[in-house]
């Protein structure tokens, strides 16, 4: 019999973290001023771990060099950087969980931009999937996010609606992350499983006798 599993994305599907890839892999391209990237993008790394990551602004820093793109621009971007990149980002971990879980319902949910994490979802054949969703106005990217993000409690209910849609009981899913921010996505899963986990997420997993997998 089939059950729900929820992967987490950055650094738990994969084993790196794929916005971070994605615009290294835009600097590479000559989308984005390598100085300004190295400066923006350690400020927010800094945000993001000290808990103080103001997200939006995060999501206009990704979004700023793809202005006037339109969406099939983008997903060719997208699937570009994902072979191009696919040795650093996948790992043997990714496919073993893939592989026991392949008759399982699954659900790819990311707090990254929703374009990254459709790339996944196709790539690995994964039909269901939930990101951060970008604007697009008349099939151009408008450099903003819509909606709330997929984020920290956002997850949590995104996640929770897409379940009541499906008729699933979120409950008794399982859920592999890495993160402290999905710690409302954790406690509302009773099967959760941490995949190499922060500091925060590991004290709690030992604290609640959760399973940890190390890469």
């Amino acid at each position: 019999m089939s059950k729900l599993v929820i992967f987490d994305l950055d650094d738990t599907l994969l084993c790196a973290d794929s916005e971070f890839h994605f615009t290294k892999y835009i600097v590479k391209q000559g989308m984005l001023d390598k100085d300004f990237y190295l400066k923006k993008i350690k400020a927010f790394d800094k945000d993001y771990r000290s808990g103080n990551l103001n997200f939006k602004d995060y999501m206009r820093f990704l979004l700023y060099p793809l202005i006037g793109k339109t969406k099939k621009e983008v997903d060719l971007l997208v699937a570009s950087f994902i072979n191009s990149s696919k040795d650093i980002l996948i790992d043997d971990l990714t496919f073993e969980l893939l592989d026991k879980h392949k008759k399982d319902d699954l659900l790819i949910a990311s707090g990254a931009l929703d374009f990254i994490v459709k790339g996944f979802a196709d790539h690995f054949g994964v039909e269901e999937f939930l990101g951060t969703k970008t604007e697009f106005v008349e099939d151009k990217v408008t450099g903003e996010t819509t909606g709330e993000p997929n984020f920290d409690k956002g997850k949590l209910v995104h996640v929770s609606e897409w379940c009541r849609n499906k008729k699933l009981n979120l409950e008794k899913a399982t859920f592999y992350t890495d993160s402290i921010h999905d710690l409302p996505l954790v406690e509302k899963c009773k099967n959760s499983i941490v995949v190499s986990p922060d500091e925060r997420l590991k004290k709690h997993a030992e604290n609640n006798n959760l399973q940890i997998i190390n890469r």
